[in-house]
């Protein structure tokens, strides 16, 4: 997150909207569903007591990773046979005719025009009809950081390469990053399937099964600034993935045939850093938080609601029990902060790391949360449930959406604060975790399923302020 010298002319994505207080929820989600499938944090990974898929997988050591990935080809092969006719005019869905594991660490030969010595991947090649995969070091990490359900998201990314071939989804000339977003929404479509109990051999469950599936999209997205939307190695920012694979969870293969270039320019935060210090973190001090304060101040100003009081001191409340990093009373209209706690969120997340966080954004989103609490309170919204969980998350969306800048001139951001490439990320870590604010009522009670959570922020995100007393009524 950075500041800029700039001021907002136009107000984006419904900024003047005022928040109702008597919302309709006509056609707005149940809060305890997840794409109309009940919330529970049920099994996750392989299921016990079934015989394992017998396909023929060149190079395999027979180990427990191979059988993994095994399993996983001939389920998600499976449900694309039954789907791909409903989905494609009725088309047949053909095998990919090589599976191959391969070992990095060792010396290979060559797949697809590539070594596979060090080829930490797995990929699917159109042109040899194949999928591979890395048994040694990418799956095996997958598996150990996420669990088997890992390698299954891996491997139902690349068949939806296939996917895309055998259907004709995708044309020479689009973009690599319209390929990635068509195979991580194939991947949401699968993922359905397994969440309705319908794969042989995985499960999973639609609260923390989900969250980790959507957890290791987040893992192997871009990095940050690195690359552009239209950059030939572009596979997404963690946000752009999470988003396609919901699309597809939500709505199925037919959504995911219908990206193209100019729907994944229209909402992609995949932007090379391309200012000065753009990468520059906010660090959480006194004078960044009036920088913050004047932000929510700036975007919420025209809901007519009374700004709150920031206290970097404890207080106490009655009626709600303190959360932290930010608590936020009603009754006088505060947010306290912990700096130490904020501080400690602030910082930049590293592997194993005792002080590692989410990132300076993910921090000020829980400010962000808390103000929001506020602009609710003063249209007479209720503050507890998780109704107002969800609207918290999609208010924190929209006051982020309005402080993104992109190089090709798509959004005009209020005021002087600016979210820079990777700041979004932050907030979708933040939000997979299990001690976030960004989607919690005032008690700081969270809404349970990770998805959910995701999909109220991208909602306020995209759409603006609009939706979030309309979607998530009280």
């Amino acid at each position: 997150m950075i500041f800029a010298l700039l001021t907002c002319i136009v107000l984006i994505g419904g900024c003047s909207r005022v928040i109702s207080g008597t919302p309709s929820v006509a056609g707005g989600p149940a809060t305890d569903d997840v794409a109309g499938l009940p919330v529970g944090n049920g099994p996750t990974g392989a299921r016990t007591g079934v015989a394992d898929a017998d396909l023929p997988v060149e190079g395999t050591d027979n180990g427990e990773v191979d059988g993994l990935a095994r399993n996983a080809v001939a389920d998600i092969t499976k449900y694309w046979k039954d789907e791909f006719p409903e989905s494609f005019d009725g088309k047949r869905f053909d095998d990919v005719e090589r599976l191959v594991s391969y070992d990095s660490t060792a010396p290979g030969g060559t797949l697809c025009g590539e070594r596979t010595q060090g080829l930490s991947n797995a990929f699917y090649c159109g042109k040899e009809n194949l999928l591979a995969w890395d048994r040694a070091d990418l799956l095996p990490k997958l598996n150990n950081s996420f669990g088997e359900i890992a390698v299954v998201t891996v491997l139902a990314h690349e068949m939806g390469h296939a996917v895309e071939h055998r259907a004709g989804t995708t044309g020479t000339d689009d973009p690599t990053l319209v390929l990635e977003q068509q195979a991580d929404c194939f991947t949401g479509s699968f993922f359905r399937h397994v969440a309705e109990g319908d794969s042989e051999h995985f499960q999973v469950s639609t609260g923390d099964g989900l969250n980790k599936v959507m957890g290791v999209l987040n893992y192997i997205r871009d990095t940050p600034g690195d690359t552009d939307f239209q950059g030939a190695d572009a596979h997404g920012s963690a946000f752009d993935r999470v988003t396609a694979f919901q699309y597809g969870f939500s709505e199925g293969p037919k959504r995911c045939a219908a990206m193209d270039a100019a729907d994944v320019q229209q909402r992609t935060t995949q932007f090379q850093f391309w200012k000065k210090a753009q990468e520059t973190d906010l660090p959480v001090d006194e004078k960044n938080l009036r920088a913050v304060r004047d932000s929510l101040q700036e975007v919420f100003r025209d809901t007519g609601a009374l700004p709150p009081e920031l206290s970097t001191e404890p207080l106490a409340c009655d009626g709600v029990r303190g959360t932290a990093p930010a608590a936020y009373c009603p009754a006088s209209n505060t947010i306290s902060l912990s700096m130490d706690d904020l501080q400690q969120i602030a910082n930049p997340p590293a592997k194993d790391g005792p002080d590692s966080g989410y990132g300076d954004f993910a921090a000020y989103a829980q400010i962000a949360s808390r103000y929001a609490l506020s602009v609710q309170q003063a249209a007479g919204l209720p503050l507890t449930g998780q109704n107002a969980g969800l609207r918290t998350a999609c208010m924190v969306g929209s006051w982020s959406g309005l402080l993104v800048e992109d190089p090709i001139g798509q959004r005009n951001p209020v005021g002087q604060l600016r979210m820079a490439p990777g700041d979004i990320d932050e907030g979708v870590a933040a939000l997979l975790g299990d001690d976030s604010l960004i989607a919690a009522d005032v008690n700081g009670d969270q809404v349970p399923a990770g998805f959910a959570r995701l999909d109220a922020f991208r909602t306020g995100f995209q759409d603006g302020f609009g939706p979030c007393s309309t979607k998530y009524g009280a």
